[in-house]
């Protein structure tokens, strides 16, 4: 598993595995999640992250809470 944030987006991404997308299901008007021909997860988006939880929490949640993060 890989998680990153892009600032420029306030995007936060994870990505469960690596594959070819067959489909995106939009769970709420900012939350993506994306599937493999088999229906399982591959990669999830969530737009306006630190905007939900405070750009300046935003890294600190991301370190304290994630085992890899990567910020753009």
């Amino acid at each position: 598993m890989e998680i990153t944030y892009d600032t420029k987006a306030d995007a936060l991404n994870i990505t469960f595995k690596k594959g070819k997308v067959r489909k995106t299901l939009e769970i709420s008007p900012e939350i993506n999640l994306d599937l493999d021909v088999r229906g399982n997860p591959l990669y999830l988006e969530i737009i306006g992250f630190g905007e939900k939880i405070g750009k300046k929490q935003t890294s600190e949640v991301l370190i304290k809470n994630l085992t890899t993060a990567r910020i753009h």
